[in-house]
């Protein structure tokens, strides 16, 4: 409840009051840094003894029996690739252009395989954690909300053109107000599973956070400019990031060497993203 009123009253100031969302969002994150300080006083730590909050991701009881370990990242695979080939058939169907029988096959079989490796390398030491349970949880949930419903097609339109999308008849200052309650809501969620991995909160936000957030949704081909990303895309964007920055200190690279060579590899994302943009630009003009 904290994080999507912290959401709301980001939305509220972007979306009502129209201040730039950089600006919004850099003020409270100082502001609930500032909050933080007060409320632990002088602990540089605040030790969490919730059985609850422990149990998602800190105790030896965190992880699923073997049947659900197994049967549940099973059942969400096969669901996600019965929805590529119910799509694929009812867009074949109605003569919409559909994606290669080919590419069909190989998405398929590269996304069972992926997750059921995965899932064997997992029940090999203890098994499936609760932490990986609700994060691919969300992670579906999220890509059947941004694919599969017309909220999640709405949040595509505002993010590529909100004048048009308001003259169409969305409700643009609702939508943006919904994703910042959403986007807060989630990162309250994710806040609790890290608790309950460290078993306490510190008073120190890590200071490479912000970059490494926005490096892994530029990174997975999130646009700046709005209007295009893919929920995959941006979990292959954390693997990235996250990889070079295990990679790195596995290689006993300092932090200023490691913060430059993350810096750079944004940098290059960036201008990645604004080159195909401007590129797609005069594609559609000289038509």
């Amino acid at each position: 409840m904290t994080g999507a009123f912290a959401g709301l009253l980001n939305g509220l100031f972007v979306a009502v009051l129209r201040i730039p969302s950089f600006i919004v969002t850099l003020a409270f994150f100082i502001i609930y840094s500032g909050l933080l300080l007060f409320l632990l006083g002088s602990q540089t730590t605040q030790s969490v003894g919730d059985p609850f909050i422990l149990a998602l991701a800190g105790t030896r009881v965190s992880y699923f029996t073997d049947a659900f370990g197994v049967g549940l990242p099973t059942l969400a695979v096969l669901a996600y690739v019965g929805s590529l080939v119910a799509e694929y058939f009812a867009r074949k169907k109605a003569g919409l252009r559909t994606m290669s029988l080919t590419r069909l096959i190989i998405q398929s079989v590269v996304a069972i395989v992926v997750v059921e490796a995965v899932v064997a390398v997992l029940q090999n030491y203890q098994g499936v954690p609760y932490s990986m349970g609700i994060l691919f949880g969300l992670i579906l949930l999220l890509w059947v909300v941004l694919t599969r419903t017309s909220f999640g097609r709405h949040i595509y339109s505002v993010g590529g053109n909100a004048e048009a999308s308001r003259r169409a008849g969305i409700n643009v200052v609702w939508i943006r107000i919904a994703v910042f309650v959403l986007c807060s809501l989630i990162a309250a969620l994710a806040a609790i599973v890290d608790t309950s991995r460290q078993n306490a909160v510190a008073s120190a936000i890590p200071s490479m956070l912000q970059l490494n957030i926005i490096g892994a949704a530029v990174i997975g081909g999130v646009s700046l400019f709005g209007g295009r990303g893919s929920i995959w895309a941006v979990v292959l964007g954390i693997f990235i990031v996250q990889c070079l920055d295990n990679g790195l200190s596995l290689l006993n690279q300092t932090s200023d060497v490691q913060q430059m060579v993350e810096g750079l590899v944004l940098i290059l994302a960036v201008t990645s993203d604004a080159l195909i943009r401007r590129a797609q630009t005069r594609s559609r003009s000289g038509r």
